[in-house]
């Protein structure tokens, strides 16, 4: 039996290359057990598709705070994606979105998700060298793992 079997694990994918990647961490979290939930930034809608997500999670995905396809305009609850979860997984973990993590800025389903979280999160940065060793990056890092979050 896998460690994450049984467990609700809520991946937040931000707007980077490697978002395309998810579609895998999704397989193999479902593969072990888990069960999964995606919460997408605007910007991760370039590089990856909900329907692949959904596909692969069984759940629909969400990245606004409406759905705008339902003709009742539903709330998509962020505080309770937040509550849902045993552990937050925010990868791909961009430097625009970790700056907005550490510092409140809340302009997004993701971030809005992010705040209203009472599990264990994680973050996975995904940039390139220079970014990462940027001081702006470097604060926030550290902001982050102030709060708790867990790099990996």
């Amino acid at each position: 039996m896998s460690v994450l079997s049984g467990k609700k694990i809520l991946l937040g994918i931000s707007g980077g290359i490697a978002a395309y990647k998810t579609a895998n961490l999704v397989r193999l979290f479902i593969k072990a057990g888990a069960q999964v939930q995606v919460v997408m930034s605007p910007a991760s809608l370039h590089f990856v598709t909900p329907l692949t997500l959904a596909t692969l999670s069984k759940n629909p995905v969400f990245s606004t705070f409406y759905n705008e396809e339902d003709a009742k305009g539903e709330w998509n609850n962020h505080v309770e994606l937040g509550l849902w979860a045993d552990l937050m997984l925010i990868a791909p973990a961009t430097a625009n979105t970790l700056s907005k993590m550490a510092n409140g800025n809340c302009d997004n389903l993701l971030i809005a998700t992010y705040l209203s979280a009472k599990c264990p999160v994680y973050f996975a940065p995904a940039m390139d060298l220079d970014m990462y060793k940027h001081p702006s990056t470097l604060d926030s890092f550290y902001k982050l793992k102030s709060f708790g979050n867990i790099i990996i």
